[in-house]
C-alpha cells in the first residue's frame, strides 16, 4: 500500500530561541497559496515554526495530518513525502497488519526516525522531503529523496534557519535579499546543456541553497551537519544463471517500481512517446491496472497540423505508429495526442516563470510538457508516469562508454568483435569501425584531431552559450568547468559507469527535481519516473555489461525483458529514433517577426549587456531573416532562444510581475492550452 501526498512545505528554527512571529509563518504559507490545497496546516512552538500546503493524491493522505506533532516523543514532522516500500518498512519496524493501512506516510517516516536515528533514509524508497523536529536534541534534522525528485530550499545564517519547497516564502524574512547569484547566472548561460548549474547546490539567489540529492541537513544551536546518506556507486555484479534469468529480474523490479506509483484517487496517466523506455513503463502500468479493471491514459506529444518533414530516415518526428501499436497490443490504453497548435517554445513565458521562479533552458520541449500536464489535469489526472531517466537505467547500452569499459577490462577479443558487429550495421562499416576505435583514443590526441577534422566543433557546443565573454572570465566560468569535469568538446573518456554516474548525478538531478516538483505543484498531480527508483538504479548498475550491449544490440536485456509485454514493432526497433520538437521552427515562423524585433532589443537594458553576449546574439539574428524548417537544429538558433527566454525573464522580475503572480494566477495552470 502506498499513499501519494504531494505537498509544499515550509519553516524557520531561531537558534537563539526567540519566538517566531505568527505574521511571518502566515506570510511564508500565503505565498504558497498560488498553488492549489486540499489542506494547509501549521505547527508552532516559540522558536519553531513548520507548515504545510498539501494536495492530496490517495485516500490515505485524506487523512494525514500536516505538520504532526508527537508529544510522547516530542518529535514534529513536516513532509512532502511519498514512501514506496512500504511493506518492507512495516515489517521491519514490527508494525502490525491492522495497522498498516491506517498509517500514514509522515507516522511511518517518524517510526523510522524513532527506530534507525539520523540513519531512517537509508531505508526509505520514494520521492520525499521532509523536516523533523527533535525538541529533546533541539535539533532539525530535514532529508531530500536519493533522487532529488522533491525540491528543498534552505537558508543558514548565525541567527537562524529557514526551508521551504518553494522560493517565494523564503523571501518573507526580512534578512533574505532578492539578490541574484552571479555564479549561477555564469553556469546557466555558459553551460552547453540544459543543465542549470555545475554545483547542484546553488540557486539563482545569493544565500539560498539546494540541498541535493541523498543529503541530510541538521541544524542545531552549536553547529550544522550535512551529509551524503545514497549516492550512486558501483555495485557488486550480478552474477545469475541465464539471460532469462536477468530478464526475469529486471522485469521484476521495474514491474515493482511502477506497481507502487499507481496508487490514486484519480486516474493514473503517463507521458508516452513511441521509444522503448516509456511505452515500457505504459505496457507494465496498463497490465497492473487492468487488474482492477483501471485503464491508463496516455498523453503523447505529436507535430502540429501541416507539418513539413525535413528529417533523415532514421530520425521520426510523428511517432503515432508505434504509440498505436503500443495500444493495440496493451489493450487498455486511452491515448491523447497533443499538437498544441498556436504553441511554441516561446509561449507563456511568464506564466512558466511563475512556476519555476527561474528562467528556464529546456524550450525545446518544455511548452509541450507543460500542455501535456494542463492536458492531464483536464481528465482529473492524480499520478502522470514518465521514463525520462531510463537512458542511464533499463535501457542503458550507449556503444562508445562500452567499448572504452571493455578496453580498461584488457578484453581484447570481446572489444575488436563488438566493435566490428556494431560497425557492420552501418554503410561504410570501416570508417564506422575507425570512428569507434578513435572514441579509444587519448583525450589530448582526441582534441587535436578533433579541432582538425571539425573546425567548426563550437556549432554544437559554444554556439549554445550566449555568455558575456567578460561576465564569464570574471565568474572563472573555465575553472568552473575545470572544477566540476565539465568537457566542452564533449569528448567522452568516460566508461559505462562512469558515463551513468555523470547522468545520475546530484546536479542532474537538481536540475530535473526543480522542474518537476513544481510542475506537479503547479497542475495538482505526481510526476513519477519508476525509471530512477533507487531500486531500479543500484539493481541496473549491478548488470554485467553484456546485458546491455552484445552483438552490436544496444539496450539488449530491455528488449529481451519486455517480450511480450511491448508489441514488437517497438521493442524491436533500432533503426529510427524519435526526434522531439521536430516543428520547433515551423511552429515559430508565424511568429518569427515579432520574435526578431524582440531579440534586436536585447542589449538595451544594463543586465542584458551585463550577463549576455550582445553582440554576438545580433550577429547571428542577421542569419535569420528567413525561418527554415530545418532551423529546428541549428544551435544557433537555440542560442538566441535561450537569450530571449533569459532577457524575458530579468523584465519579468524588473516589471515586479512576480509580486502580482498570486492574484493573477487563480489557477496557476488554467491557461496552458
Amino acid at each position: 500500500m502506498v499513499e501519494k501526498d504531494m505537498s509544499a512545505i515550509c519553516g524557520i528554527y531561531h537558534y537563539e530561541g526567540k519566538p517566531v512571529t505568527p505574521e511571518i509563518g502566515r506570510a511564508m504559507m500565503r505565498e504558497m497559496d498560488i498553488y492549489h490545497a486540499d489542506a494547509a496546516g501549521i505547527w508552532q512552538e516559540g522558536h519553531v515554526f513548520l507548515g504545510c500546503h498539501a494536495q492530496h493524491i490517495t485516500p490515505e493522505s485524506v487523512r494525514e495530518i500536516l505538520p504532526y506533532h508527537d508529544g510522547l516523543s516530542g518529535l514534529s514532522i513536516t513532509a512532502d513525502a511519498i514512501i514506496d516500500n512500504r511493506a518492507e518498512l512495516c515489517d521491519k519496524l514490527g508494525i502490525s497488519n491492522s495497522n498498516r493501512n491506517i498509517m500514514t506516510d509522515s507516522h511511518l517516516i517518524l517510526q523510522a526516525y524513532g527506530k534507525w536515528g539520523q540513519d531512517c533514509p537509508k531505508y526509505l524508497v520514494g520521492d520525499f522531503a521532509f523536516v523533523i523536529w527533535d525538541c529533546k536534541r533541539q535539533q532539525m534534522f530535514c532529508v531530500v529523496d536519493p533522487t532529488g525528485a522533491r525540491a528543498f530550499y534552505y537558508y543558514l545564517s548565525a541567527r537562524h534557519f529557514a526551508f521551504s519547497t518553494l522560493l517565494r516564502p523564503l523571501f518573507v524574512l526580512p534578512e533574505i535579499a532578492r539578490e541574484h547569484n552571479e555564479t549561477w547566472i555564469a553556469d546557466f548561460l555558459a553551460i552547453p546543456s540544459v543543465k542549470h548549474q555545475l554545483d547542484p547546490e546553488l540557486t539563482l539567489y545569493k544565500n539560498i541553497y539546494l540541498l541535493p540529492a541523498g543529503y541530510t541537513l541538521t541544524v542545531w544551536p552549536d553547529g550544522v551537519k550535512k551529509q551524503v546518506y545514497w549516492q550512486v556507486e558501483r555495485q557488486p555484479e550480478l552474477k545469475l544463471k541465464s539471460d532469462g534469468e536477468y530478464e526475469e529480474a529486471l522485469r521484476e523490479i521495474l514491474a515493482e517500481a511502477v506497481r507502487c506509483r499507481l496508487r490514486s484517487i484519480r486516474p493514473v496517466g503517463v507521458m508516452m512517446s513511441g521509444g522503448l523506455d516509456s511505452t515500457s513503463v505504459a505496457c507494465l502500468a496498463a497490465r497492473e491496472l487492468a487488474r482492477g479493471g483501471r485503464r491508463l491514459l496516455a498523453f503523447s506529444a505529436v507535430p502540429l497540423s501541416g507539418y513539413r518533414d525535413w528529417l533523415p530516415t532514421d530520425k521520426l518526428a510523428d511517432e503515432t505508429p508505434y504509440i498505436e501499436a503500443v495500444s493495440e497490443h496493451a489493450g487498455n490504453i486511452d491515448v491523447a495526442y497533443c499538437r498544441f497548435e498556436g504553441k511554441h517554445s516561446l509561449s507563456d513565458t511568464d506564466r512558466l516563470f511563475a512556476i519555476l521562479e527561474q528562467p528556464y533552458k529546456i524550450l525545446e520541449n518544455l511548452f509541450w510538457v507543460d500542455g501535456i500536464m494542463a492536458a492531464a489535469q483536464e481528465q482529473n489526472v492524480g499520478v502522470i508516469l514518465n521514463g525520462a531517466a531510463g537512458n542511464a537505467t533499463i535501457s542503458w547500452g550507449d556503444f562508445s562508454p562500452y567499448l572504452l569499459s571493455l578496453l580498461r577490462a584488457g578484453q581484447w577479443h570481446r572489444l575488436f568483435h563488438e566493435s566490428w558487429t556494431i560497425a557492420r550495421r552501418y554503410r561504410r562499416p570501416i570508417r564506422a569501425m575507425l570512428k569507434l576505435f578513435w572514441t579509444l583514443l587519448p583525450y589530448n590526441m582526441q582534441k587535436s584531431l578533433y579541432w582538425l577534422e571539425n573546425r567548426h566543433w563550437s556549432k554544437n557546443t559554444q554556439d549554445l552559450s550566449p555568455i558575456n565573454p567578460d561576465f564569464a572570465r570574471r565568474s572563472a566560468v573555465p575553472e568552473r568547468f575545470l572544477r566540476f569535469g565539465h568537457d566542452l568538446l564533449y569528448i567522452n573518456r568516460l566508461d559505462s559507469f562512469e558515463t551513468r554516474q555523470k547522468l545520475l548525478s546530484p546536479a542532474g538531478f537538481s536540475h530535473r527535481g526543480v522542474i518537476t516538483t513544481k510542475h506537479a505543484l503547479a497542475y495538482r498531480m505526481a510526476s513519477r519516473d519508476p525509471t530512477m527508483d533507487k531500486r531500479v538504479i543500484e539493481f541496473c548498475l549491478s548488470l554485467p555489461e553484456d546485458q546491455y550491449v552484445r552483438n552490436g544490440r544496444d539496450r539488449f536485456i530491455l528488449r529481451r525483458t519486455m517480450a511480450g509485454i511491448l508489441p514488437d514493432k517497438v521493442r524491436l526497433n533500432d533503426t529510427v529514433r524519435g526526434k522531439q520538437s521536430a516543428d520547433l521552427a515551423q511552429r515559430l515562423q508565424p511568429f518569427w517577426h515579432e520574435l526578431t524585433d524582440e531579440i534586436r532589443n536585447i542589449g538595451r537594458r544594463d543586465a542584458e549587456r551585463e550577463y549576455l553576449d550582445v553582440a554576438k546574439v545580433q550577429s547571428e539574428l542577421i542569419k535569420f531573416n528567413m525561418l527554415n524548417d530545418d532551423a529546428a537544429d541549428d544551435s544557433n538558433l537555440r542560442m538566441l532562444l535561450r537569450s530571449l527566454i533569459f532577457s524575458r525573464f530579468l523584465k519579468y522580475e524588473d516589471s515586479g510581475t512576480r509580486s502580482t503572480t498570486g492574484n493573477a494566477m487563480g489557477n496557476i495552470a488554467a491557461s496552458s492550452i
